[in-house]
């Protein structure tokens, strides 16, 4: 009744009679309209509806595993429910609002796994959708905490500059009685407010934005969406907006304490060195905590925040390093044969309180977080991708009976569509673990084994030859064996055999409809299980299933959905209990979800551009002082337009190109690690997206630079020397 169906009243009175809801996708596939007729199994059902929406299901499931209701006053004339068939019974209970039902099913938990019977709740299944949603979360929050960072570094880059104008201030206010602490503390008010305004207008426009995240993602939420304000959420927001904001802003504002009343006097008098101060090192010590605290927070191990808290801190350093170390080299190793605003332009990157440290930490930042969110989804595309090659099975036709092998061939050969082979499936029961019963180990509340493992339903194959999808890891395999062979030497999947914590040499015992099958791990073997066909946990020798109450898998290729629908239809005519599945759609559905991520990549990406752009706006607009005063001096001893510009495009060319080469191989050798650790599949990285990264943002450094400096062209020599005077 809570399904969602075209039309609305179906849901309510399919019942009434012999009629069916069928998914919507399933009569696109098969042209079917409603009032059609379909059979199931023996009996005749009118399409009395579309599925459009099931509670608990997702669009992108119902395109995998489509869903056809019927009445269940008509399920036995089906004939459906017979020896040998897959049945799977849920029972729904509504209980009294004071039963804690999570309480309930941890009491009936050892009964329960005696009968081989799971048990759901509300709060489990939140708990479930919430998880599901868990990665994409921590992915938001680390992309848009390291362009908090980032926005962090462009608040110190424009508060240093800021305050370096203001020393002579400071100054004065010394010689007129004020305290250190008290010129820090005017300062920091400024920094405050500007904070607060920002946060606050950040708050504005991400609230105001919210509703087109889920928008984005409501084909694959499996319930519906309420839009609502989270004030808990927006405060966090805005405190950490301001908090990384003082924090950044204390790194220049705190050398104020040390600005000399002699400076008022003697503009040649310098302070101590900054690096020195211990108030320095107890910020950065701060801002180094604050990462790691988020990190924790933000990820499931304490040492996965550790790495990340060392890898943020490490490039952050790197840079820093890197950038210091150009700006020291410049000053020794400028090429005597470039002409001279080249070389003028080389030299700015080394004068006194110049902002090459800081805009290269901040473009190599930039660089470095968009190459390496592009080289990952790049990986994530191909994994899927390479899986569609040429000639590659993408039809397999489940529960294919032994009398109806021949059948099938037949029909497949008949419509010109490849047969790739067959695959025997013989379904099987769990029954111990190393001498120990899964009932004993399921009722066991410490057991490391997960119950799912235990009372999960295996499908295991028989054969003398690995697949391509498969290779051992350790162990012998074992092609053959004669049929009295005890135990029965398997092959196991590394996953499983991880979850059952078996090795080489322990014992498994299954049960095949009551009849006990003893087998030790004779290897593991490792399963490609990114290849759309049929994968196996458990592998046995040929020579002891052959006997065994066992359906067949068959794949085979269809060059073109047309000749799919073919078979689909021909199929269900001859052979109503096989099911195909068309691994077309499901490479098309994992496109289809991999886009709405690479979207949300895409987004992010932009707007940490948008943010390092800012931060780069705001470097050039801050020292824009500096510049006028070079540049009118510049001009008033003869240097055309042309050579000025030449200066600023030689400066910030340079400055682009290095910091974008530097952060572009930092994210290279990130891409790397995270193809190798966490994605598990080989690193592709493609040079040429980042190339056009690191020729984007490089350009756009040399046009940011260039539209700063623009207005000193219409300022005269005697305006810019009564200012700077």
């Amino acid at each position: 009744s809570n399904c969602a169906t075209e039309p609305a009243p179906a849901a309510k009175t399919f019942q009434a009679a012999p009629n069916a809801l069928v998914d919507e996708t399933v009569m696109l596939q098969f042209d079917a309209r409603i009032g059609d007729t379909l059979r199931i199994g023996e009996q005749e059902f009118t399409i009395a509806g579309k599925l459009r929406k099931i509670p608990g299901e997702t669009l992108a499931f119902s395109l995998i595993s489509p869903r056809v209701y019927i009445p269940l006053a008509y399920l036995d004339r089906t004939g459906l429910i017979q020896k040998g068939s897959l049945v799977r019974h849920r029972v729904y209970f509504k209980l009294d609002p004071k039963t804690d039902a999570d309480e309930l099913v941890r009491r009936l938990s050892p009964r329960l796994a005696q009968l081989r019977l799971e048990a759901d709740t509300v709060s489990r299944r939140t708990a479930s959708i919430s998880r599901s949603l868990e990665n994409l979360s921590r992915y938001l929050h680390l992309a848009v905490f390291i362009a908090v960072l980032l926005a962090g570094v462009g608040v110190a880059s424009g508060i240093h500059v800021y305050t370096k104008e203001k020393t002579a201030s400071v100054a004065v206010l010394r010689c007129l009685g004020a305290r250190p602490r008290d010129t820090l503390y005017v300062y920091l008010i400024e920094a405050l407010i500007i904070a607060a305004g920002g946060t606050l207008l950040g708050a504005l426009l991400g609230s105001a934005t919210q509703a087109l995240i889920p928008l984005a993602l409501k084909d694959f939420l499996p319930l519906g969406f309420v839009i609502s304000w989270a004030p808990k959420g927006i405060l966090a927001g805005m405190g950490v907006g301001i908090g990384m904001t003082i924090l950044f802003a204390l790194i220049p504002i705190v050398s104020l304490r040390r600005v000399s009343p002699l400076l008022a006097l003697r503009s040649s008098y310098e302070a101590a060195r900054r690096f020195k101060d211990p108030a320095l090192w107890i910020i950065f010590s701060l801002i180094a905590l604050t990462v790691l605290a988020f990190a924790l927070a933000n990820t499931e191990h304490w040492h996965h925040g550790l790495i990340f808290t060392g890898a943020v801190l490490g490039a952050f350093a790197f840079l820093t390093w890197f950038a210091a170390g150009v700006s020291k080299l410049l000053r020794k190793l400028i090429p005597g044969y470039l002409p001279f605003p080249w070389r003028q332009g080389l030299a700015n990157l080394h004068r006194p309180n110049n902002q090459t440290t800081v805009v290269m930490l901040a473009i190599g930042l930039g660089t470095f977080l968009i190459v390496t969110l592009s080289s990952v989804r790049s990986m994530l595309l191909n994994q899927v991708t390479e899986r569609s090659v040429k000639d590659e099975p993408n039809l397999v036709l489940f529960d294919v009976q032994k009398d109806q092998r021949q059948g099938i061939a037949s029909l497949l050969q008949s419509l010109n569509l490849r047969q790739y082979g067959e695959v025997p499936i013989v379904t099987m029961r769990l029954a111990a673990v190393k001498d120990k019963r899964v009932e004993e180990l399921g009722a066991d509340r410490n057991g490391a084994i997960p119950r799912w493992a235990l009372r999960r339903e295996y499908r295991s194959t028989y054969r003398s030859a690995l697949s391509d999808t498969e290779q051992i890891l350790e162990g012998t395999w074992h092609g053959k064996v004669a049929p009295d062979t005890d135990p029965i030497p398997i092959s196991v999947e590394k996953g499983i055999a991880k979850t059952l914590q078996v090795t080489l040499g322990d014992g498994l015992q299954f049960e095949v409809q009551g009849v006990p099958l003893r087998t030790r791990v004779a290897n593991i073997r490792e399963v490609d299980w990114q290849r759309v066909q049929p994968n196996f946990f458990v592998v046995f020798p040929a020579g002891v299933l052959e006997s065994a109450p066992q359906f067949y898998a068959v794949v085979a290729r269809a060059e073109s959905s047309q000749s799919s629908a073919r078979l689909q239809r021909a199929v269900v005519e001859r052979f109503p209990n096989v099911s195909v599945i068309d691994l077309t759609l499901v490479l098309n559905t994992l496109h289809s979800i991999l886009g709405r991520i690479s979207t949300a990549i895409r987004f992010i990406a932009l707007f940490t551009l948008l943010t390092g752009l800012a931060v780069l706006v705001s470097a050039v607009l801050s020292s824009r002082a500096q510049r006028v005063g070079e540049s009118i001096l510049l001009k008033t001893l003869g240097a055309p337009r042309a050579q000025i510009i030449t200066t600023i495009v030689a400066e910030y060319l340079f400055l682009g190109i290095i910091s974008c080469v530097t952060g572009g191989l930092l994210a290279v050798l990130a891409s790397w690690g995270l193809s190798f650790y966490f994605l598990g599949t080989a690193s592709t990285i493609s040079w040429l997206p980042v190339l056009l990264i690191v020729v984007i943002i490089s350009g756009a450094t040399v046009v940011t630079g260039i539209a700063g400096c623009w207005g000193i062209f219409r300022r005269s020599a005697l305006e810019a020397l009564r200012v700077e005077s």
